[in-house]
């Protein structure tokens, strides 16, 4: 047998081995890519469950809360009033002295009934596994729990309310407010700066 032979079998090992190395690479990082999507979408869906609370909240005290105590109480003990708005358009005799300014608009709103606030927002036969007192907490992690800001701002002379809620703890470690392509920043909603409730991923 030839020296060059005998080399050749005596690398047969550490080929297999290379091999092997570069195949679990790659399968880890397709493992990752697929827990970092399934991650990422239970994020945004909790995500989407806040913000409709966030926005409840706001249609019913006119301010946001960054007390997530005060949030779970709202949708566990809160109720929503189900109304009728009925427009009555009363029209100006031509003698009165207002005429020209058209008709008058009477806007009347009656109650028809209410219901919990938590099976307004969430009702149990869409989510069946919803448990308000959980949240807070970002999905996958030792309950690690969203960032989140309200507040007010001044827009051009007026005073608005801002709503912003954060997941500072992704999976996906080149999520972050420090990387250049804004699609990269951490999973959120609102805005600390900007009227919106939008979502980043959106």
């Amino acid at each position: 047998m030839t020296k060059t032979r005998l080399i050749s079998f005596a690398l047969i090992p550490l080929v297999i081995y290379l091999s092997y190395l570069l195949f679990n690479g790659i399968n880890s990082e397709i493992e990752l890519a697929k827990a970092i999507k399934n991650s990422e979408a239970k994020v945004i869906d909790k995500l989407k469950l806040i913000r409709s609370a966030e926005k409840a909240y706001f249609a019913k005290y006119d301010m946001y809360t960054d007390k997530w105590d005060s949030l779970i109480m709202f949708v566990n003990q809160d109720t929503f009033f189900i109304t009728e708005k009925e427009e009555i358009i009363i029209q100006r005799k031509h003698d009165d002295p207002r005429a020209y300014l058209g008709d008058s608009v009477h806007v009347k709103i009656d109650t028809l009934g209410w219901e919990p606030m938590k099976e307004h927002l969430f009702p149990a036969e869409k989510f069946p596994n919803f448990n308000v007192n959980n949240l807070k907490f970002i999905p996958g992690t030792d309950n690690k729990v969203f960032e989140i800001f309200a507040g007010k701002i001044d827009k051009g002379g007026v005073t608005v309310d801002v709503i912003e809620v954060v997941d500072k703890f992704p999976l996906d470690k080149s999520r972050s407010d420090e990387n250049p392509n804004p699609r990269r920043w951490f999973l959120r909603f609102g805005s600390k700066t900007d009227v919106t409730t939008s979502g980043n991923w959106e």
